[in-house]
């Protein structure tokens, strides 16, 4: 039986969810419901993706007992109240990133997650791309040797975006696509947490920031450094240095094309 999924939001990303969806075995996956806060745009987002049915209330789709798990692809702020309204109905979440807006809020998702039983996951979709299966391979099978130091820069001009710049739609590049810069190094560190963390940056005139700097440190002195920025445009990659060689990560914006390029070398001891 196939996986019935509700989506929750109509906007551009919910599009782009759906879209990739439909990429996958109908037998496998389905979209059954769309809810919106306005039943227009629930119904037409309905009409483009072929959705049965339609709410315009989440509530509506919470309700629902013929979906298995709800894609939530409100903005920032909300996830924290749309992810515990579906949980607490016994819906399995997928929450668009950044999962919250803080390790607070975070936390609460966790807790409740775990007092309803259900499945809690952030839609990271660049850790299930291809490039990324093939940097786990790399590290996998040793060939770089021991990582010692990883550099994740990502970064374009964005204030244009009115959601990227507004402090009350959860705006700023960390939130935005800093997020893609820290998990592609807790993901070559294997999720390990690192042992201390060092951040500076500078703000629009909004209040969110303009662009970051992250200094991390990691057990046997492992670091890594990641730079987003929704300002200026970054150089846009990503290097895995290691005692026998370096993984040079090269990325179009937002992770959207990757390449994966290999140097090795051997270590003079």
């Amino acid at each position: 039986m196939a996986t019935r999924w509700g989506i929750c939001s109509a906007g551009k990303i919910s599009h782009d969810f759906s879209v990739a969806l439909k990429t996958l075995r109908p037998g496998d996956h389905q979209i059954s419901a769309i809810a919106a806060r306005e039943l227009k745009a629930a119904q037409e987002f309905a009409e483009r993706h072929g959705i049965p049915k339609v709410y315009g209330s989440y509530e509506e789709l919470a309700n629902d007992p013929e979906i298995d798990v709800v894609y939530i692809g409100t903005i920032h702020p909300h996830h924290l109240r749309v992810g515990q309204l579906f949980m607490n109905s016994g819906k399995n979440v997928l929450i668009e990133k950044p999962l919250a807006m803080n390790s607070k809020e975070v936390k609460e998702l966790v807790a409740n997650a775990k007092k309803n039983n259900v499945f809690l996951m952030e839609a990271l979709w660049t850790r299930f791309f291809p490039v990324s299966v093939e940097v786990r391979e790399l590290l996998g099978r040793g060939d770089v040797g021991e990582v010692r130091m990883v550099r994740a820069d990502l970064g374009a001009p964005l204030t244009h975006i009115p959601r990227l710049i507004e402090k009350d739609l959860g705006g700023g590049a960390l939130l935005d696509i800093g997020v893609y810069c820290l998990q592609f190094v807790l993901m070559v560190y294997g999720g390990e947490r690192p042992e201390s963390i060092h951040a500076t940056g500078w703000n629009l005139d909004t209040g969110v920031d303009g662009h970051v700097v992250i200094v991390l440190k990691f057990s046997r002195n492992r670091m890594a450094v990641c730079t987003c920025s929704i300002s200026l445009t970054l150089t846009n990659d990503a290097m895995i240095v290691g005692t026998k060689g370096i993984i040079k990560v090269c990325v179009s914006v937002f992770f959207l094309h990757s390449s994966v390029v290999l140097f090795s070398y051997k270590r003079d001891l």
